[in-house]
């Protein structure tokens, strides 16, 4: 029978850098399990964005330590080819004042915690931003600190690959099965059994149906989320990542000329090329040329969302052994050396300043949660 102390089931980002950060906290008898290859699945069709703009407190102290990793990941993971940390800022618009009173009170918020955003007018961002159309907007919000590392993949695989130096251990195997035996955990894989003190479920939506063999309803909706990715263009058109929520659209270009673009009005019912038609259409009343630019191709993956779109982290209450880090809503990568850090400190029972209580499990009870929906 093989055995282990700490089980993580799930080879994205946010696994990986939980037994990353497991192994740096000392407990290198760690076993990640992913039934694919590493970041094959959400993470492997993320773009790499890296923000610090939420509304809530407790998010944007997540996101202040992710960013400081990051700033500093060629430093601390040593890759043999450096990551691009590209300061190239989010930008979130406003044409309502409405929403720029929102806009204002979060950066407000943001600012006493030390993140330099700011409330930009229209004049500014045609400054920042002289090739999107200003028409109808009135402002926005934008930090400079704010960017991107368009190496997903390498980022996962090298929190993997430094767990592994430090005695982890990485199986490609499917977990079929997760059940109490006795005081530890079994966990049952198309490779056999495995026996585990702790385990953490870090598989997006399929935590769910792992987490219910074990009695544990779980709040989260799947949600079918694309990009439409062009044919490349001039550089520079659109430095920052823009979010025109009024709008249904966000939009970046990345490196190597190409630009994306999410519709946020996403439907499961929409096929491809209506995906990339309304998505084009809204672009284009920020950027013209959008118009004209053919799209290359798209690429799409599963939202884990919960009700309130902040993640699920830490222990489970009344289910000894059990952590989750789930529930991220599309902020998986951004978020993941943070996570990574306060679950090596929940599963370890060591102590940690981030506020890792605000994303706990108990928030949900007793709660009145969408159709389909139980805790």
């Amino acid at each position: 029978m093989r055995a282990t102390e700490v089980a993580i089931v799930g080879g994205g980002v946010i696994g990986t850098s939980i037994a990353y950060h497991l192994t740096a906290a000392g407990i290198s008898d760690v076993t990640l399990i992913e039934r694919g290859t590493l970041a094959s699945g959400v993470t492997g069709v993320c773009p790499g964005g890296i923000r610090q703009q939420f509304e809530g407190e407790a998010d944007c102290r997540m996101a202040q330590r992710s960013v400081r990793f990051y700033e500093r990941i060629n430093e601390i993971l040593q890759p043999d080819a450096p990551f691009y940390f590209e300061r190239s800022g989010y930008l979130f618009l406003a044409q309502t004042e409405a929403l720029l009173n929102t806009f204002r009170q979060n950066v407000a918020m943001q600012n006493t915690l030390g993140i330099p955003s700011r409330i930009l007018s229209a004049a500014d961002i045609n400054e920042r931003v002289p090739r999107m159309s200003t028409e109808n907007i009135l402002g926005g919000s934008f930090c400079a600190e704010d960017g991107f590392i368009e190496d997903c993949h390498g980022v996962t695989h090298l929190f993997a690959l430094r767990a592994r130096e430090r005695g982890a251990r990485v199986v490609r195997e499917e977990v079929r099965r997760i059940a109490r035996a006795g005081r530890r955990w079994r966990v049952t894989t198309d490779a056999g059994d495995l026996d585990a003190t702790k385990i953490v479920l870090a598989a997006g939506c399929d935590t769910v149906p792992l987490a219910a063999q074990a009695g544990v309803s779980i709040p989260i909706a799947p949600e079918r989320r694309r990009l439409a990715y062009t044919m490349p263009c001039e550089q520079t058109v659109l430095p920052p990542l823009v979010v025109a929520f009024e709008r249904g659209v966000a939009a970046k270009q990345l490196t190597n000329g190409v630009l994306y673009l999410g519709w946020l009005a996403e439907s499961p019912d929409v096929d491809d090329l209506t995906f990339i038609e309304r998505t084009l259409e809204a672009g284009a009343t920020l950027l013209p040329l959008l118009g004209e630019l053919p799209v290359r191709r798209v690429m799409g993956g599963l939202y884990d969302n919960t009700p309130d779109r902040r993640p699920l982290l830490g222990a489970v209450p009344g289910v000894d052994g059990l952590f989750l880090a789930v529930g991220f809503s599309g902020h998986g990568f951004m978020s993941a050396p943070a996570v990574g850090e306060g679950l090596a400190a929940a599963v370890s029972g060591g102590t940690t300043d981030l506020p890792m209580r605000d994303f706990g499990f108990g928030r949900f009870s007793g709660a009145a949660w969408p159709e389909g929906l139980q805790i």
